[in-house]
């Protein structure tokens, strides 16, 4: 599990070191365990070529730009399947795709995706509602666009208590 969050670390402190121009429409929003939650403080999306067709893409939303301990992001990966990363529906059980997400509330996060699910098989623990997520809009000049939802699990461990988060929304203007 503390490959995820490495790995989500990076994008995170890439993303809440650059700015923003104020716009009220972009936004991160989710239901989780029945409460909505909206981030408009700060959101941003990051298309990297890592070089040798790898990509990999990145959406954040976050209370601010300086904010740690309040923020979801979502980590797409298009290692080992290759191709470009597109519109489309990503889920955490592709086999040519990794799709990663945390969510931190204070001092907690949760993951879902890839490995979470992994892990999940290896112990034979059902999850019942697998992370995938919808992108209905990319233009990196532009905006990323989509829905997103999935059980999330205590710093990504599948024998923790889930949270389900559910309607969740992005755009957000590339970075």
């Amino acid at each position: 599990m503390k490959k995820i969050c490495l790995i989500l670390l990076l994008p995170v402190i890439l993303f809440l070191s650059c700015s923003k121009e104020s716009d009220d429409n972009y936004h991160l929003s989710f239901t989780v365990n029945g409460t909505a939650k909206n981030y408009t403080g700060y959101t941003a999306a990051h298309l990297e070529d890592l070089g040798g067709g790898d990509f990999e893409l990145m959406i954040l939303g976050a209370t601010s730009t300086n904010s740690f301990d309040d923020y979801l992001g979502i980590y797409i990966n298009n290692s080992p399947g290759g191709g470009n990363i597109t519109a489309g529906v990503y889920n955490d059980n592709m086999p040519n795709r990794v799709l990663l997400s945390t969510y931190a509330q204070g001092s907690s996060t949760w993951e879902a995706g890839h490995t979470v699910a992994e892990e999940a098989v290896i112990y034979n623990i059902p999850i019942a509602n697998h992370f995938t997520v919808n992108i209905t809009e990319l233009n990196t000049s532009g905006v990323a666009r989509g829905t997103f939802s999935g059980d999330y699990y205590p710093d990504g461990d599948p024998h923790g208590t889930k949270i389900s988060i559910t309607n969740g929304e992005f755009y957000v203007k590339f970075q």
